[in-house]
């Protein structure tokens, strides 16, 4: 859909390109064989007025500025191309008025490369609309104040840049400096007037129609934003009318001081002072477009500012209110995170309690172990969702607290026990995501029950180490003894035990490796470190 933005009922402009309704309506060929003949039917009005209107009494010798100013004040081609500029774009404009100020000049026997300068004139008008047009967005439909005002600047400039046209049909029919003012005066009056009167009041009276039932045939994409190149074009194009305009005085001024030296026996005095002043006046004439020229820079280059202003003015907020709204998201997923571990845990909580009273009225001993096993393995579980509330943290699990934690919980399971044995326990810091945490936290599970069950309930000396460390590539969990320890001590090969079962399978889930000695009672599991997991260590260690 178009772009739009809206002042009052308007819209800004939005030019179609020929090519880009040819892409658009590339399958409704009627719509394009019907917008294609019609702008054709323009061009040949365009052009059979102008054979209509052939400006033979602005040609004569005894030009009156008046007669030039009637021809253009109702000049039908201009007013199609400016229609078209705006209601299409430029292109659709600018072939129609080219074309028709061709003829006008080829009819008058003007040299081709003469005639090609002379139309030329008239496009700087249209291309004025244009670039002020697209480097300000203003609404084109003329129903606001500031909208009249500022088509009335530019309709001004656009006239006085399009009668430089005036120059060159007086180069060419060899008319004196005071006929070329006449004419040009005539020339840029006309053209105002008739984009006041006749282009302004069309504008006003059916743009919204016009615009509406375009978008109704045309779906055109969002017009590219104004950057600097576009204003810098726009100036540049300006400042090239401004020396054309300079130029031309210096010629019309010299030619004009010529003819007064030439005649300098008749009336030589006046001569010399009309030429003097026909000089000066173009003069004048191209210091104020000079100063249009900076002004017009001064206000596009800070209606492009102010246009970037508010537009990162606009993203900054609602950037700031999206980051006060994901704030808001994160900060209620961590309540209900927290609140849900909690529930976990407190549900887990009242499952081992029920597993404490089991435990306590069966006097099976195989149905005992059993129970306890599957108490140890659910309090892995409520304590992995007992430290996640805690920390806050509910995308990883600090695999050091855990453990530590883990540990002291068995050390008060089995403190009734009296041991000759030593446990030497080392964990380093590792912050492991949810996905893997799991199944880790239940092989170290596995193995520090193993260990606790075996040293505590046998009457052995020794001591053993269980490490917890990580390299560059992969994390290890290691138990050994010091060869103190009766050999197959903690049965680390007996493969049909549930909780060997466990490990060897959750191992696997992981991606990992398990190397087993029962002869020197140790066990050892390594498994990847994954990148993230590999950056927390690093942190952690520069910490």
């Amino acid at each position: 859909m178009s772009e739009e933005r809206f002042e009052g009922s308007g819209r800004i402009w939005n030019p179609v390109a020929l090519d880009e309704l040819l892409g658009i309506l590339k399958n409704e060929p009627l719509k394009v064989t019907a917008a294609i003949i019609g702008w054709v039917v323009l061009i040949g009005l365009s052009i059979y007025s102008v054979l209509m209107m052939i400006p033979d009494s602005w040609v004569a010798v005894q030009v009156e500025q008046i007669n030039v100013a009637t021809f253009f004040l109702i000049y039908p081609p201009l007013i199609i191309g400016v229609l078209l500029l705006f209601w299409m774009g430029f292109e659709w404009g600018f072939i129609p008025v080219f074309l028709s100020s061709f003829v006008i000049a080829f009819s008058a026997e003007m040299p081709i490369q003469w005639s090609l300068l002379f139309a030329f004139s008239f496009i700087l008008g249209l291309g004025i609309y244009a670039l002020a047009y697209y480097c300000v967005p203003i609404s084109t439909d003329l129903r606001s104040i500031k909208s009249v005002a500022f088509f009335t600047v530019v309709s001004l400039v656009a006239a006085m840049a399009s009668s430089l046209g005036s120059f060159v049909w007086s180069l060419d029919q060899g008319l004196n400096a005071i006929m070329t003012v006449k004419i040009w005066n005539g020339w840029w009056t006309g053209a105002f007037f008739q984009s006041i009167l006749i282009v302004g009041p069309l504008l006003a009276l059916f743009t919204p129609a016009v615009l509406h039932q375009r978008e109704r045939m045309i779906r055109t994409e969002s017009r590219p934003p104004v950057t600097l190149g576009w204003i810098y074009g726009a100036i540049s194009s300006v400042v090239v009318v401004v020396l054309m305009f300079v130029v031309s005085g210096r010629i019309m001024g010299n030619q004009a001081i010529s003819e007064a030296v030439m005649e300098a026996e008749i009336l030589s005095i006046s001569r010399v002072f009309q030429a003097t002043e026909s000089y000066q006046l173009i003069f004048w004439i191209s210091i104020g477009i000079i100063l249009t020229v900076g002004l017009t820079g001064i206000y596009l280059v800070s209606s492009w500012n102010n246009s970037l202003k508010e537009e990162v003015d606009k993203k900054t907020s609602k950037l700031i209110k999206k980051g006060a709204e994901l704030e808001k998201a994160l900060s209620e997923r961590d309540l209900l995170l927290n609140e849900i571990h909690g529930r976990v845990q407190n549900n887990l909580g009242i499952i081992l309690a029920l597993f404490e009273l089991q435990l306590k009225r069966t006097g099976d001993e195989s149905m005992v172990e059993t129970l306890r096993g599957s108490k140890s393995r659910i309090r892995a579980i409520s304590l992995l969702h007992e430290l996640l509330q805690q920390s806050g943290d509910h995308s990883s699990l600090n695999l050091k607290a855990y453990v530590i934690k883990l540990s002291n919980r068995l050390e008060q399971d089995y403190r009734h026990h009296s041991s000759k044995a030593d446990i030497s326990l080392y964990a380093g810091d590792l912050l492991m995501d949810l996905e893997r945490a799991v199944p880790v936290c239940m092989v170290v599970n596995e193995i520090l029950s193993r260990v606790y069950e075996s040293l505590y309930t046998e009457e052995v000396a020794g001591v053993v180490s269980i490490d917890l460390y990580a390299d560059d590539e992969q994390f290890y969990i290691v138990v050994r003894e010091n060869g103190q320890l009766p050999a197959h001590l903690f049965h680390w090969e007996n493969k049909s035990e549930l909780g060997m079962r466990l490990v060897s399978s959750l191992t696997k889930q992981i991606k990992g490796e398990m190397i087993l000695d029962d002869e020197k009672n140790s066990i050892a599991i390594l498994f990847p470190i994954r990148p993230e997991e590999q950056k927390n260590i690093e942190l952690q260690t520069e910490a």
